[in-house]
């Protein structure tokens, strides 16, 4: 598959009962969201909707910081959440720059690229984070949309 970029602005990313996991020091996203999954389940607690990665960059004594969690929407009985996730009853971002990319997943920094021109070109100052939602995944080909929110907005 050719991979396809789709641009679209003034998008928003709206989720409901979102549970955010630190993750930092997980390097391999998949592992991650396979075993907050997994402890989540163990708490009666359901994922439904597909995984999202929110990735912060800051400049820190000098030097750029990258923070991430994975977000994902629950159901369940959150009276008993697991220490380290935190939940929030609705989340909604933006208006942000929205991209959606079809293709190989390791293809996907070209769609973080298209949204950095595309802001460029059209001089609209972006925030330093982003959320890449993995919406569908076959075989090798995959869907997955990148938020990156306006700065001054939302």
């Amino acid at each position: 598959m050719v991979s396809e970029i789709i641009i679209k602005y003034g998008k928003f990313l709206s989720l409901g009962s979102a549970v955010y996991i630190e993750s930092n020091d997980i390097p391999e996203t998949g592992s991650l969201i396979d075993s907050s999954i997994s402890k989540l389940r163990a708490y009666s607690i359901s994922v439904y909707g597909p995984p999202i990665i929110w990735t912060g960059m800051k400049l820190e004594k000098g030097k750029i910081k990258l923070d991430r969690k994975l977000i994902m929407q629950c159901r369940g009985d959150f009276s008993k959440i697991p220490i380290g996730f935190e939940r929030k009853e609705s989340v909604k971002i933006g208006p942000c720059v929205h991209a959606q990319f079809a293709g190989k997943e390791e293809n996907i920094l070209r769609a973080y690229e298209k949204v950095s021109v595309y802001a460029y070109e059209n001089e609209i100052e972006l925030k330093k984070e982003n959320y890449t939602v993995y919406v569908k995944q076959d075989g090798s080909d995959s869907t997955i949309d990148v938020f990156v929110p306006m700065e001054g907005d939302g």
